[in-house]
């Protein structure tokens, strides 16, 4: 009976040794581990703890064991370590203590598990109790840390508003101490261990002592801080002076994150930051008079511009006074101010050749800005385009800027014109941007068809390659139906030109003499402007050019009719002057005139009308670009600039130039007053027409629609061409109602119907 007493360990015999390991634990501890734990000793502690747990009921004292487990941490935590913390005096040494304490425990922790490990295992596996890492990490938080967390949590507290006013903190010192409020929350990553663990809930509320106990008073103080700091600073500082103080602000708070708190509290307290330093003054600070967000877009300053959009790209666009959006909108003002005081200017001005120029360096200048300091944003492009749309769509006296903006790609595209610097190419996307803001994006289209026709007529063309860019800029901006007509004057010269040399080889083949050169361009009608036809006489000479050359073509094709327009034909005429022979570049209708005094030498301008079967008012204008112009082929009597129908003009013998070969006026080089006119009109029609075109689309589509409804929806169908006037789609409609395409419904007078 003796010997089997003696087989198992008592209690208190047993926890004694335990507790002795404890003791000569946190000796060796305390005295900075001079001396080792002996292996021997943790091995005698081990095994004494898993007889203990093995011993056989009810000798097995498992459950005692983990109960004293627990307490003699309580006792080591409440007679030693707490009273050395609260000893300490200042937040420094106290938090100093604290920080070490925390370390020195987590120690001790680590090595009793090691020592009571077969519990872990086994034991509380069966219980479901807390692991022993929780149990020390949890007597440590109830002990110590609720005894000393505000005294502690002020201290932390202290220290950063100290080093927010300038002064040095022991930076390592805070950041261990941080770091104890978060590893409280969450004992595992502190424990590393081969050994399976059962987690439960222990970690599951992660940072909550961290967010409680610290993050959210460390917000609170932050805000009260900052709210301070920029109170000061918006009564005295200029703009750009308190983006820079309150750019440094946030970039020391993220370095005091990393530096010591941890990367949850990040967001939040920036965020606060950025209320307190940004959001809070936003207005008054964009406001600023002489310094604000108006007066660095007057003055260029780019780089404070980029750091406003920095900053303020931080806050949320949740309102028109917060974030990037009040900071878009006076970009938008500005330039919107900038854009009609340049409309203001050309309106006093003669002549708007210059404009279109000043509008494309405009928005180099505005696209620069928005793609530089404000980085691309969507926000800001969108408010560049509104900007634009409000000025560039004024006129500039009779003018509007679809055609200004045609002429001067007229100017740049022909020979002889002006030329940009820098690539065609980039030139182009700039006209073609500026393209994209016009509302009356046809009214371009038909200027531009009409000037294109007399660069290829005329052969003034500088280069097909960039004609053939700008279409396809346009085609990709609008579509393929708004270039069909440009695309199709392309093709027709190029085929002019094989019909040419057929021509050429034809009369050869049939030994065809005309004493002259004859070259004749043969147009689509659909493609090309409609020109006003005069029954002009011609000279025998080209009378013999139309006959052969007609003859040539109805020889080849059976279904075709050619009309002939010799408002842009032009020829080359040799003058006989005393001094020498000229050629001389002319208008067909200016030969005509000319080859009259191959005949006689005088001729009146009724003479010469009767002659040429012109249209008196057109003929004065030519016989002013031969008798009143630089070149002064022909005489007038009496010499003056008026024309009157009894005027003689005679052939001038001693005329002369340098030159072997002049180019003279041709008249029909430029947009006339009448052109513009009749271009205005065949773009109101062709409205009309498609606004029809729409409706009919539309109600086809939908059989019955309010006519509001309509309106809208035909609106934005025909947007991207023009900005159609509800007035003209409601005439458009009764129009179409007249002609029984819809009719009204039977109840309600404001919805329609579709005839089919």
């Amino acid at each position: 009976m003796q010997m089997q007493q003696q087989d198992h360990i008592p209690l208190d015999e047993g926890w004694n040794k335990m507790e002795g390991g404890f003791s000569k634990f946190i000796d060796i501890m305390e005295g900075g581990f001079r001396e080792p734990f002996a292996l021997a000793l943790h091995s005698e502690l081990y095994t004494n703890c898993y007889a203990m747990c093995t011993q056989k009921a009810p000798n097995n004292y498992a459950d005692q064991l983990y109960n004293r487990y627990g307490n003699i941490y309580e006792s080591y935590l409440k007679e030693k370590v707490l009273p050395a913390i609260k000893a300490k005096q200042g937040e420094s040494p106290m938090l100093t203590e604290f920080a070490k304490r925390w370390k020195n425990h987590k120690l001790l922790v680590r090595q009793m598990w090691k020592l009571f490990v077969y519990l872990d295992r086994f034991y509380i596996k069966r219980i479901s109790g807390l692991p022993l890492k929780a149990v020390g990490v949890q007597k440590f938080e109830q002990v110590v840390f609720n005894a000393v967390k505000d005294k502690v949590r002020e201290g932390i507290l202290e220290l950063i508003e100290k080093e927010r006013k300038g002064e040095g903190v022991d930076r390592t010192l805070l950041k261990s101490v941080v770091m104890v409020f978060v590893e409280i929350g969450d004992w595992r990553p502190l424990f590393p261990t081969r050994v399976g663990e059962e987690l439960g809930d222990i970690g599951a509320a992660r940072f909550n002592i961290y967010n409680k106990e610290l993050e959210s008073q460390l917000i609170l103080a932050t805000s009260e801080f900052y709210a301070r700091e920029s109170s000061q600073w918006i009564g005295t500082d200029s703009c750009p002076e308190y983006m820079k103080k309150a750019e440094k602000r946030l970039q020391e708070e993220s370095e005091r994150v990393h530096a010591y708190l941890d990367k949850v509290s990040e967001e939040k307290l920036l965020k606060e930051c950025e209320q307190q330093l940004l959001a809070n003054h936003q207005t008054a600070l964009l406001d600023k008079e002489e310094t604000g967000c108006r007066a660095l877009l007057r003055e260029g300053k780019t780089d404070d511009l980029k750091r406003m959009y920095q900053l303020f790209k931080r806050l949320p666009n949740t309102s028109n006074a917060c974030g990037l959006q009040p900071i878009s909108q006076i970009v938008r003002e500005h330039i919107v101010d900038v854009g009609m005081g340049l409309v203001r200017k050309q309106e006093g001005e003669k002549d708007h050749a210059n404009y279109t120029q000043q509008l494309i360096d405009l928005h180099d200048q505005y696209l620069t800005l928005v793609q530089g300091p404000f980085e691309n944003n969507q926000l800001f492009q969108k408010v560049l385009k509104e900007a634009f749309e409000v000025f560039v769509n004024k006129d500039i006296g009779n003018s509007t800027t679809a055609e200004l903006l045609s002429t001067f790609c007229d100017n740049i595209m022909k020979t002889g014109g002006d030329k940009l610097e820098g690539e065609i190419d980039v030139n182009l996307d700039k006209i073609v941007m500026l393209f994209s803001y016009l509302s009356d994006k046809d009214m371009f289209a038909e200027f531009y068809r009409k000037q294109l026709a007399k660069r290829l007529l005329l052969n003034r063309s500088a280069s097909d390659d960039d004609e053939r860019s700008l279409i396809t800029k346009l085609k990709y901006r609008c579509g393929a139906q708004f270039t069909s007509k440009l695309e199709g004057m392309l093709t027709d010269m190029n085929v002019s030109k094989d019909t040419q040399n057929n021509f050429s080889t034809w009369m050869k083949n049939n030994e065809i003499g005309l004493g002259m050169e004859c070259g004749v361009t043969v147009l689509t009608t659909g493609f090309w402007p409609t020109y006003k036809v005069d029954e002009v006489a011609l000279p025998n000479e080209l009378i013999k050019c139309v006959d052969k050359f007609t003859q040539f073509y109805e020889s080849r094709t059976s279904h075709r009719k050619l009309k002939w327009i010799h408002t842009l034909g032009t020829c080359v005429v040799l003058g006989r002057f005393d001094a020498k022979p000229i050629d001389l570049v002319i208008s067909t209708y200016q030969a005509c005139i000319l080859m009259l005094f191959n005949q006689q030498l005088e001729y009146t301008a009724a003479d010469i009308a009767s002659a040429t079967k012109l249209p008196m008012e057109e003929l004065k204008k030519y016989l002013q670009t031969l008798a009143l112009s630089k070149y002064t082929v022909l005489l007038k009597t009496p010499k003056c600039k008026e024309m009157a129908d009894t005027d003689v003009f005679a052939f001038n013998n001693k005329f002369t130039d340098r030159q072997r070969k002049i180019k003279m006026s041709l008249l029909v080089t430029k947009v006339s007053a009448d052109e513009k006119l009749s271009t205005k009109q065949t773009v109101d029609e062709d409205r009309k027409h498609a606004v029809e075109a729409s409706i009919v689309r539309v109600m086809k589509a939908r059989k019955t629609m309010p006519h509001q409804q309509l309106v809208m929806e035909v609106s934005g169908q025909l947007m991207k061409l023009f900005k159609p006037d509800p007035k003209v789609i409601k005439n458009r409609i009764e129009s179409l109602i007249s002609r029984e395409y819809l009719e009204r419904d039977k109840d309600n007078n404001g919805v329609y119907k579709y005839l089919a």
